[in-house]
């Protein structure tokens, strides 16, 4: 009797404490903009800016001393302004593609020393999963400055992060709808199925528990990390005519527009909120505290006014670099072109389009791939012409040496759950991409000192194993993309 009597307690309590998440009072997670909160604690979330103070030595950024006890990070003396170099990161949208993607070339490109120098990562939907873990992340378990929540941070480490990265989120996902709370709080609050995602990415990637429902927050980012602009679309509907992009980024810059906390805000939701693709995902609402009366931001995709993440990388390149800087744009893009319909079938329906007709997907691959043509031209003609370098990593490139390949992971899906083998094949590619790219770097004394060559030993790639009747025997890499992918 007595143990039910403090299990009972327990629960009650649990349901206090939790009470907001249960039952949401409200559509938006941001809050008010306290002038005070920096004097207050300590916090990585200046990391998510466009003020990117890209001159500090990389290795002194590395350098920090941790008190864990006071919950504080301190750079062991000044970090000089000694580096020339300005590096970004573009990554692409696609799902879980796209993050199984980016995650092995950011594997990669540690390996030849360039991640390690990386100032900033601009992500945009799929890609943004990656991007957020990364700058969470710390290499190992001791290492890295302590979260203000007080959780262990996410750890950088091959193993982990693909196990995370490869679940199944959409089973998750629709698991979830069915959860008695959530189907009460779905149709009687403002809880939506961008929601219950939401609680599905933090509790796989950024730590999450039932009390608080919402995980690691952007004060949480590891300060030894490069600066992190998570992108979305901004679809509110402002009554005015408006001109030029609607990106909405996750900076502390975007937010101040607004009078609301970047600190505060959680992680997950700003990645769904990236992510969040129309017909599937509800907006993700943050409330504008700027204005007298209600007023609301309403967000989605990011890959409908940015589908590669790069807008925020132009703007810091035009507006915080110099000529003397040597600036180098590498573009992670997922991106497929298998879209549109079979031209050998008369009639193109498949069971799908008796209930909805599959032509909005193709309509909306073919409008992004205008736009990632787009701006990826005017970027490479910018940096040409101010002492840059573009290095776009596309699958594209793997037609010709690796056809097989490139049909294998030309078929993978942009959707948020994924296989084995179509991410044993996105590693192949990865590694294959990265290489070429990277000795083509070396070859050029003007870039050559950038990169690490020969390389760090990376880690071993997933082979297909065949089992025949006298042993066991694992064939060759060739063999493995033949016979793993599809």
């Amino acid at each position: 009797m007595r143990r039910f009597k403090i299990l009972l307690t327990l629960a009650v309590t649990q349901l206090a404490f939790s009470a907001c998440a249960i039952v949401p009072l409200y559509s938006h997670y941001n809050v008010k903009a306290d002038p005070q909160e920096p004097a207050k604690q300590p916090s990585g979330a200046y990391l998510a800016s466009t003020d990117v103070q890209w001159r500090l030595d990389w290795q002194c950024r590395d350098n920090w001393q941790f008190n864990k006890k006071a919950k504080t990070a301190n750079p062991l003396g000044a970090c000089l302004k000694t580096d020339n170099n300005f590096i970004g990161v573009a990554i692409s949208g696609g799902g879980s593609r796209a993050s199984v993607f980016s995650a092995a070339v950011l594997f990669e490109l540690q390996r030849y020393g360039i991640l390690q120098q990386v100032d900033v990562i601009s992500s945009v939907s799929g890609g943004s999963f990656t991007a957020a873990y990364y700058v969470l992340s710390a290499e190992g378990m001791l290492k890295g400055p302590p979260t203000i929540e007080g959780s262990a941070r996410p750890r950088w480490d091959p193993d982990k992060v693909f196990s995370k990265l490869q679940k199944n989120f959409m089973v998750k996902w629709v698991r979830n709808w069915f959860w008695p709370p959530n189907i009460v709080r779905y149709w009687f609050t403002y809880y939506d199925r961008t929601d219950v995602m939401v609680w599905v990415v933090a509790d796989t990637l950024y730590d999450t528990s039932w009390f608080k429902g919402r995980g690691l927050h952007f004060k949480d980012l590891n300060p030894q990390r490069p600066y992190l602009i998570l992108n979305a679309t901004d679809n509110t509907d402002t009554g005015e005519q408006t001109r030029g992009t609607r990106v909405f980024c996750f900076t502390k810059e975007c937010f101040a527009k607004i009078q609301s906390s970047i600190d505060r805000y959680p992680i997950a939701h700003a990645v769904v909120a990236s992510a969040a693709f129309p017909a599937v995902f509800q907006s993700v609402t943050l409330k504008d505290y700027s204005q007298k009366e209600d007023r609301y931001v309403h967000l989605f995709d990011g890959g409908a006014s940015d589908n590669l993440g790069i807008t925020a990388l132009t703007q810091i390149l035009k507006e915080k670099t110099d000529t003397q800087a040597k600036k180098v744009i590498i573009v992670i893009d997922a991106h497929t072109s298998s879209y549109g319909k079979d031209p050998r079938h008369p009639n193109p329906r498949s069971l799908l389009d008796y209930y909805i007709d599959s032509n909005v997907i193709d309509a909306y691959e073919t409008l992004m791939a205008e736009l990632r043509y787009g701006k990826t031209s005017e970027l490479e003609q910018w940096l040409e012409a101010n002492n840059g370098k573009l290095i776009h990593l596309e699958f594209g490139d793997l037609k010709q040496g690796h056809p097989d390949l490139y049909e294998a992971v030309s078929r993978i899906k942009t959707n948020l759950k994924i296989k084995k083998n179509e991410a044993a094949c996105l590693k192949h590619a990865a590694r294959i991409l990265v290489q070429a790219k990277m000795e083509t770097l070396h070859a050029d004394t003007w870039w050559a000192n950038l990169i690490k060559f020969p390389p760090a030993e990376g880690y071993e790639l997933p082979l297909y194993k065949l089992k025949p009747k006298k042993r066991e025997e694992i064939i060759s890499v060739d063999d493995v993309i033949n016979m793993f992918c599809p």
